[in-house]
């Protein structure tokens, strides 16, 4: 039933329901207000019943139709001046009214979105002690970058709220103040003033209220965040603590981590010049003579410096100690060198000889006169006995001395001969003339994988030299009358040499400053032995774990060779018997790879480490299980496993004990064996 008196249009009227559909009641609203509704076809099957003793407005009638639809779970939002009347949780999605400062307000239980600065207090501790006031219907949101707060709500609760956050969000009556200290450290002094409120029990006040302290080393002084009257106290606390010490110095033992003592006393020494020359004249005036403000001592047994000097002085070292006594990165550095060679000979000729001359041809070795020479000293030609000298022309000469004529010396030969290659065969008439044929074919394939690698501290030279010392040839001499030959020799390293120096950049870049060397003999020469050297010196710049290539070689080399006698090495077919042909054609390629990789923590060196002693380990293993030949029965020496713990062979006295040991028990046992 629906009651409206006295009359439906009247300025004012009494609202009295009683188990009325709510659809009813909002037609009636609208007739009063005159507001335009657009109703949800969800909002039905409601019963609205309200009692009334008194005459409302308009305004009035409104606030209380409000209320009666949240009292359902409904909400009018209102848009363009039309209200949809929907649930409200589709109310929340919906255009709802936003509420600006000095705007138009809006009262009772309208709902409404609000946004509110906070001025002097984190939004981010006021959402957690709001959340708990705003409806089941409503919704609460911070922006930290501006510090404002998002609540959606009724326009009642939302007042309610906003009276409660402009009670918290006050302006402290703290205050931050900067104390300089001239004697004392800041840190230190922190730490007292800390101690000492912990102890008073300040730490029960409310934390708001709490002396705040932080110190600043690098101006030595101390920012005090308190109120106006625990900051005066502090301050004077602070000021009795910072007076000056009544001997003009102090003297520290400052044990190092990590730096070297002695450079860092050296590093120290024109810290300290520096800092003298800041000082002003009174400063200087006070001391006698040209004596020095500060002593630094360097002790090396136990890696620690040992300073006398004033207060500030003092800091000043500690500071720059403080920063450079730091566990140093470390880089691990694989290289990889990689040499691809094939070489590829091809020789035939003829050479000929007669009583009245010879064709001898350079290209091919040895020559008819050398192999001539021997067979002449083989015979024993020489009826005299004499010494049988025979150069060849590329002027090594062979010397024989036959026993006597139609005697045998084969060394004379066998020297000729033994440095030849491919097929070598001749043929004569004796005495008349003699030929000699030589073929070869050599093919000569190489692969060559060296894999050198190397840790050291960052900005720390490193050298890897793997190969060995070969003698060569420098010099001889005779003594008087040719008597006491001596010869010169010096030593050459010939192998693998990695020298680098590590610098480590910002971003985990490292600079490297490189110098490789790949040396290997190449044979004899005429004179000495040939040795086949490649370098590389370069600078630079790779990230962490990046492989990059040095340099390297690809050279493609091919050598033709013919010799022949004029007109004769012309004529075809018949002219391969006049002639010699030689043909070398050789490549090579050598790459030279890098790889940097930073270790900035025990794990990392642990991990690197680990990976190469495991390597060995498995190379043990594999030389395990396949034996030793001639040896069945002996067993190779294996290294323990990694997660076991290292340990070094005990020592001889060790030993010895154990020996004796034994041997005391063997008596025991025997002694008790015969009882």
């Amino acid at each position: 039933m629906v009651f409206i008196s006295p009359a439906v249009f009247a300025a004012k009227a009494t609202l009295n329901l009683k188990d009325t559909d709510i659809q009813v009641f909002i037609e009636s609203v609208s007739r009063i207000t005159g507001k335009t509704f657009i109703i949800d076809p969800r909002v039905k099957n409601k019963k609205v019943t309200v009692i009334s003793q008194h005459e409302m407005d308009e305004d009035e009638i409104f606030a209380l139709f409000l209320s009666v639809l949240k009292v359902h779970q409904f909400s009018a939002v209102e848009t363009n001046g039309v209200y949809k009347i929907e649930q409200l949780q589709a109310a929340k999605q919906d255009s709802v009214p936003v509420y600006v400062e000095g705007g138009k307000r809006f009262t009772g239980d309208q709902l409404v979105t609000r946004v509110i600065k906070v001025d002097n207090v984190d939004v981010g501790q006021l959402v957690p002690l709001l959340r708990t006031l705003i409806s089941t219907q409503g919704h609460m949101a911070q922006y930290k970058p501006t510090n404002v707060m998002v609540i959606h709500d009724t326009a009642a609760n939302l007042e309610r709220i906003v009276k409660i956050i402009r009670q918290i969000d006050k302006e402290s009556n703290e205050e931050i103040e900067v104390v300089p200290l001239q004697h004392a450290s800041a840190t230190e002094i922190v730490r007292i003033l800390e101690s000492l409120e912990k102890q008073s029990g300040q730490s029960k006040a409310p934390t708001s209220n709490k002396p705040r302290f932080v110190a600043d080393e690098r101006t030595n002084s101390i920012l005090l965040s308190a109120d106006s009257k625990a900051s005066l106290r502090l301050k004077v606390l602070i000021a009795r603590l910072d007076s000056e010490i009544s001997n003009n110095g102090n003297t520290n033992v400052i044990y190092l981590k990590y730096a070297n003592a002695e450079e860092l006393a050296t590093l120290l020494e024109g810290v300290g010049e520096s800092i003298e020359k800041e000082e002003g004249k009174d400063n200087r005036k006070s001391r006698r003579g040209n004596d020095k403000a500060y002593s630094i001592k360097a002790h090396a047994e136990t890696n620690s410096l040992v300073i006398t000097a004033a207060p500030d002085i003092m800091r000043s070292f500690e500071s720059v100690i403080a920063q450079l006594d730091l566990r140093r990165k470390q880089v691990h550095v694989e290289a990889v060198i990689v040499e691809i060679s094939d070489t590829k000979v091809k020789e035939l000729g003829v050479q000929w000889v007669t009583q009245a001359g010879l064709i001898n041809f350079s290209n091919s070795s040895p020559s008819i006169a050398q192999v001539g020479g021997g067979v002449i000293a083989n015979q024993g030609l020489d009826a005299q006995g004499s010494t049988v000298t025979t150069t060849a022309p590329d002027g090594t000469t062979t010397t024989t001395t036959p026993g006597s004529t139609g005697g045998d010396n084969g060394a004379a030969l066998a020297q000729v001969l033994a440095g030849t290659t491919g097929a070598l065969f001749g043929f004569t008439d004796d005495k008349s003339w003699a030929g000699l044929v030589k073929a070869l074919a050599t093919d000569i394939d190489s692969n060559v994988l060296s894999t050198p690698f190397i840790t050291t501290l960052d900005n720390e030279e490193a050298v890897i030299s793997i190969g060995q010392e070969i003698p060569i040839l420098t010099g001889s001499t005779l003594g008087g009358n040719n008597a006491n030959p001596f010869q010169t020799v010096e030593r050459k390293d010939v192998g693998i040499k990695l020298k680098i120096t590590p610098q480590i950049n910002e971003g985990d870049a490292v600079r490297l400053i490189i110098e490789q060397e790949v040396s290997s003999v190449a044979g004899a020469t005429g004179t000495d032995i040939a040795v086949n050297k490649s370098t590389i010196k370069t600078a630079v710049l790779a990230n962490n774990e990046q492989v990059i290539v040095l340099g390297g070689l690809i050279d493609d080399n091919i050598q033709e060779s013919a010799q022949k006698v004029p007109v004769l090495g012309d004529l075809p077919i018949i002219g391969n018997l006049f002639s010699s042909r030689a043909t070398t054609k050789s490549k090579r390629n050598l790459m030279v790879f890098i790889r940097p990789k930073i270790i900035s923590d025990v794990a990392g060196f642990e991990k690197i480490s680990s990976r190469k002693y495991n390597y060995m380990r498995a190379q043990q293993i594999d030389w395990q299980q396949r034996g030793i030949s001639l040896m069945p029965s002996t067993e190779s020496t294996l290294l323990p496993k990694w997660n076991e713990e290292l340990a070094l062979p005990p020592s001889f006295e060790e030993t010895l004990k154990k020996h004796d040991l034994e041997m005391e028990l063997e008596k025991v046992e025997e002694n008790e064996s015969q009882d």
